[in-house]
C-alpha cells in the first residue's frame, strides 16, 4: 500500500466560490458539506519544491481547486476536505497555521511569558469588550490591569482618548497591549510618544494591527501597516526601538473587475491579515507633537 502523503495550503471563500490549492500523491480532491459533495472543478498543479523530499514523481502532485458553495450563509465547521480515496479533513477551515504565521506565535507567546514571569502593571490601549474577546486571560501573574478606551464598557477601567494617554492614567507602567486599535487612531505616532511617557524605562508593548483589513467601522479607520511601518512609529524620537516585527494570517486581495494588467495578477501576491511589533521604551520621547486630536477630526467614536 502507498504511503500517503499531502497537504493543504490554501483553504479560501471568494464571494460564492471555495478555493483550495495543496498537494498529495494520487491526487483527488474534493469539497464536502455537511456530507454533501460540491460541485467543484479541479487540475494538477506543479509542485517542483516537492522534489528533494519525495522523489521526481512529486512534482506532479499538485492541485488547485474551485467549488461552488451550496449557499452564502455557511456554517465554517461543516466542510470535509478529501485529498485522495480514504484521506479527509474535518473542518478545514480550523486547519491553518501557515509557516509564516510561526514567527508572529514566537513574538505573542513570548511577550505573555515575559510578562507572567515578571509581573508587573498593565496598560491596554483599547480595552473594551465588545464581542467576548477580552484578553487578559493571556496574563495570569499581572499585579495590576488597567484598561483605557475612548468608551466606557466592559474592560474599561478609564475612559479617555489615547492620542492624550498621560493626562488619563497615573503611574507608570511595566507592560503595554493593544490588540487591533491602532488602525483606528488617528495619530499613531502621537500615542507613541504618549507610551513613552508612561511606560518605565525597559517597559515593553506588544502592538498587533492590521496589514490588510476590509475597511470597517469607518470614519474612524485610518491606517494598515507592514511589519517595517512599525519602526516609523516606535524609533528613537519616540522613544522605543522595535524588537521584532511579524506578520499573521496569509491572505489575498482580489479585485471586483480587473481594470488592467497589474490588477489581473493581484490576487496572486500574498499580504497579510494581522501586523505585529514587539517594542522597548529606551528613552524619553525627544519629540512631541502638542495637537489636540479631536480638534483634527470627530473623534466621537460611536461603535457599540
Amino acid at each position: 500500500m502507498t504511503e500517503y502523503h499531502g497537504y493543504l495550503d490554501r483553504f479560501s471563500i471568494l464571494g460564492n466560490c471555495i478555493v483550495a490549492e495543496g498537494w498529495a500523491n494520487e491526487a483527488n480532491p474534493a469539497v464536502f458539506y455537511n456530507g454533501m459533495n460540491l460541485d467543484a472543478v479541479w487540475k494538477p498543479i506543479q509542485t517542483p519544491h516537492l522534489e528533494n523530499t519525495f522523489g521526481p514523481e512529486a512534482k506532479n502532485w499538485g492541485f488547485s481547486l474551485c467549488a461552488l458553495l451550496p449557499t452564502p450563509n455557511v456554517d465554517h465547521g461543516g466542510f470535509t476536505f478529501r485529498f485522495s480515496k480514504g484521506k479527509t479533513m474535518d473542518n478545514p477551515c480550523a486547519f491553518f497555521e501557515a509557516p509564516s504565521d510561526m514567527g508572529f506565535h514566537d513574538l505573542r507567546n513570548g511577550f505573555i511569558a515575559l510578562v507572567n514571569q515578571q509581573g508587573g502593571r498593565m496598560l491596554e490601549i483599547g480595552s473594551r469588550d465588545r464581542s467576548g474577546s477580552s484578553y487578559r486571560n493571556w496574563f495570569s501573574d499581572i499585579s495590576e490591569w488597567v484598561g483605557l478606551d475612548v468608551m466606557a464598557g466592559p474592560g474599561v477601567d478609564v475612559v479617555g482618548d489615547a492620542h492624550h494617554l498621560s493626562r488619563h492614567v497615573s503611574g507608570t507602567f511595566d507592560f503595554a497591549f493593544s490588540m487591533a486599535v491602532f488602525e483606528h487612531l488617528l495619530m499613531p505616532w502621537k500615542v507613541a510618544i504618549e507610551m513613552s511617557h508612561v511606560l518605565k524605562p525597559g517597559g515593553k508593548a506588544l502592538i498587533i494591527s492590521h496589514a490588510g483589513w476590509p475597511l470597517h467601522e469607518e470614519p474612524w479607520d485610518f491606517w494598515r501597516f507592514s511589519r517595517q511601518a512599525w519602526s516609523g512609529i516606535f524609533n528613537e524620537h519616540t522613544g522605543f526601538k522595535v524588537i521584532d516585527a511579524q506578520y499573521q494570517y496569509p491572505a489575498r486581495i482580489a479585485p471586483d473587475y480587473i481594470a488592467g494588467p497589474d490588477m489581473a495578477s493581484m490576487s496572486q501576491g500574498v499580504t497579510y491579515l494581522l501586523s505585529g511589533c514587539l517594542v522597548e521604551k529606551i528613552c524619553e520621547a525627544k519629540v512631541e507633537w502638542d495637537a489636540e486630536a479631536s480638534e483634527i477630526y470627530n473623534l466621537q467614536y460611536s461603535y457599540a
